[in-house]
């Protein structure tokens, strides 16, 4: 498969793997190079743990291949499953922005090859190269805009059936 190329020829294959992320698409070839340097591979078997909730979050994961379970604990340590993430789907973003602890579970739901950058390489990537910066923030901005918006919807839900319990 294309992702075994990506340890034969790294930069050029994760260019073009981030290429196809919406956080990165918009980015100039030789940016999209330059931030594709900073990204490590990983792998993990099926059933592994990618990282534990309220573990340190420091860094963000693209999926190559495979898929993951994110999950969070909820009450007398039952798991609750809130989504399914397949080949280029991002996590772990809100580790880029802030110094906070892991919001969810993630686990290897399949055997799985993930790209991971460290918060301190992408903020200096920013920081060097602005312009490609301010696009990779507004998109990301973005996307943690609609997630907040789908929660707010389903808060929404859960009140408005809680007045009928």
């Amino acid at each position: 498969m294309w992702y075994n190329a990506v340890m034969k020829e790294p930069g050029a294959i994760v260019s073009a793997v981030l290429h196809d992320i919406h956080l990165f698409a918009d980015l100039a070839a030789a940016d999209l190079q330059g931030l594709a340097a900073l990204f490590g591979q990983r792998r993990f078997r099926k059933g592994e743990t990618v990282f534990d909730e309220d573990s340190p979050g420091n860094s963000m994961m693209v999926i190559v291949a495979g898929e993951v379970r994110v999950s969070q604990k909820s009450g007398m340590h039952l798991e609750e499953a809130l989504s399914i993430l397949t080949k280029g789907d991002c996590f772990g973003e809100m580790a880029l922005l802030e110094n906070q602890p892991r919001s969810a579970t993630v686990i290897a739901h399949t055997d799985l090859v993930i790209l991971e950058i460290s918060r301190d390489s992408f903020l200096a990537f920013v920081s060097s190269h602005p312009e490609a910066g301010v696009k990779i923030l507004l998109a990301l901005a973005r996307r943690l805009s609609a997630r907040l918006r789908e929660a707010d919807n389903k808060i929404r839900s859960f009140v408005s059936l809680s007045q009928w319990v």
